[in-house]
């Protein structure tokens, strides 16, 4: 509430200008609240808050480190195969997400890779200069996760697919053959 003078409550009673940061206070700092304490337990603990002992600080900043070192090696080991860079050497054959379909509404008939295409360098930025086959240069850079490998289809690569994996397979030249029989 305030008072005729445009005072709060708050600079009336305490002669003190309260700052925003005053109000919400580290409370979290403390340990030992539990239910049922008495009241001279409970107003040492709140003094102890608003002491800010060092002890206290290095404790939560020693907790709140170790937490978020244990969430980076969570993150890093959930997305390990992500994570992983590969550079394309030149030379490498490639094919590129056709990155600008992905906001259209018609996209299902459109192609989604577009290749294969050459690598001729990475720049210093980390995107790609292409090349055409035919060894035409592809006009703009492209960006390092816009590209993914070419696997040709004998590629060793899809030979030793685990039998779980049989699934992808190219089992076309199989039905042929046994059609004709």
């Amino acid at each position: 509430t305030k008072c005729p003078y445009d005072h709060s409550v708050i600079m009336l009673r305490h002669p003190v200008a309260v700052r925003l940061h005053d109000l919400c206070d580290m409370s979290f700092l403390v340990h030992g609240f539990t239910s049922g304490m008495s009241s001279a337990d409970l107003l040492a603990l709140r003094i102890r808050q608003l002491e800010r002992h060092e002890e206290d600080l290095e404790n939560a900043a020693a907790i709140l480190r170790k937490a978020r070192f244990r969430s980076k090696a969570q993150f890093e080991k959930r997305f390990e195969r992500k994570l992983r860079h590969k550079f394309y050497q030149p030379g490498d054959l490639v094919i590129v997400r056709n990155s600008k379909i992905e906001v259209t509404l018609n996209k299902k008939h459109q192609p989604r890779y577009l290749g294969p295409f050459e690598v001729d360098h990475r720049t210093k930025g980390g995107s790609y200069v292409l090349k055409e086959l035919d060894g035409t240069f592809i006009r703009k850079g492209v960006a390092a996760f816009r590209l993914y490998p070419y696997i040709d289809r004998n590629s060793r690569v899809l030979k030793h697919l685990s039998p779980k994996d049989e699934a992808f397979i190219d089992t076309d030249s199989n039905e042929e053959e046994e059609m004709s029989n």
